[in-house]
């Protein structure tokens, strides 16, 4: 597959769409080899079909241009799984290799309020690793 994005944030926002639609195919091709391997892909497509998504809001960006080599984007993603409302909020960070953009994992959100609610099990770890929750503290 090559992809045609210019920026990470036009990543992003397809990624986004993809989770919308539940395209995991889409989610999986753009993940970055390095850390692909930490993407359980059966638990990211049931959280994505089974979540409403509800709407996409970019917080910031940083590099991530067509001349940049790396790129991070800040976004907060709501979503309704089993009737709760959930706001996603995450920084990623986005990598260029052979000229097309990837989504190369999380960075810690310092500094910044994650969300009132319970830590879901797909959030950022509240420890600052950059690994989702279930994977981390959530043991």
């Amino acid at each position: 597959m090559k992809n045609n994005f210019k920026t990470a944030e036009e990543l992003m926002r397809a990624r986004y769409n993809a989770f919308e639609n539940g395209n995991i195919e889409f989610i999986v091709e753009t993940h970055h080899p390095e850390t692909k391997e930490d993407m359980d892909v059966e638990e990211t497509r049931k959280w994505a079909l089974n979540s409403e998504w509800l709407g996409l809001e970019i917080v910031s960006t940083e590099a991530g241009q067509e001349e940049d080599s790396e790129g991070i984007v800040e976004f907060k993603a709501s979503y309704k799984e089993n009737g709760e409302l959930v706001v996603h909020h995450e920084k990623s960070k986005f990598v260029k290799k052979d000229g097309q953009w990837f989504y190369h994992g999380w960075l810690p959100l310092q500094g910044t309020i994650v969300k009132d609610e319970k830590i879901g099990r797909n959030d950022p770890c509240t420890c600052g690793s950059g690994k989702k929750y279930k994977k981390c503290c959530g043991k």
